[in-house]
């Protein structure tokens, strides 16, 4: 067999050999680094995945208690709305009430101007009965004078 391998053969077939191993040791480093690159993006998307994970945790922490606030606030406007209505229909009822005092109020004015205006008339007529009395009376005390 070394009759086929001629020593120009050999190292020919070394020097290949050699260029094979130092080719097969670049590749290896180049795996080497490729696999390390590798691991590194896997912990980097890792991390990023875990800071995505706690930032839409916290968004959402965030919208549940805004939700909650929103809930509180509704509650709350609800219950001013409440208020709100009870009051207008107390206030109704209160201007209806003010109206009927007012308007009753109204009809004792009148009814005192009234009874003031009799009173007067009244007074009217008892002055012209007393002055129709003094002169009766007087007539009479003539006539008793003159009889006497």
């Amino acid at each position: 067999m070394s009759a086929f391998f001629s020593p120009a053969m050999t190292k020919h077939w070394e020097a290949e050999l050699e260029a094979l191993k130092g080719n097969n040791a670049k590749l290896t480093a180049a795996l080497l680094e490729s696999t390390a690159n590798v691991k590194q993006w896997k912990q980097q998307l890792a991390a990023y995945q875990e800071e995505a994970e706690r930032l839409h945790k916290r968004e959402m922490e965030k919208l549940k208690e805004e939700l909650e606030n929103m809930n509180d606030i509704m509650e709350q406007k609800d219950t001013l709305t409440q208020k709100l209505e009870e009051t207008e229909l107390r206030s109704r009822v209160l201007e209806e009430q003010l109206a009927g005092a007012e308007q009753r109020l109204e009809e004792n004015q009148e009814e005192q101007e009234n009874f003031r205006k009799s009173l007067r008339t009244l007074l009217e007529l008892l002055d012209g009965k007393i002055f129709e009395l003094t002169e009766l009376r007087d007539t009479l005390a003539r006539l008793i004078e003159e009889a006497s």
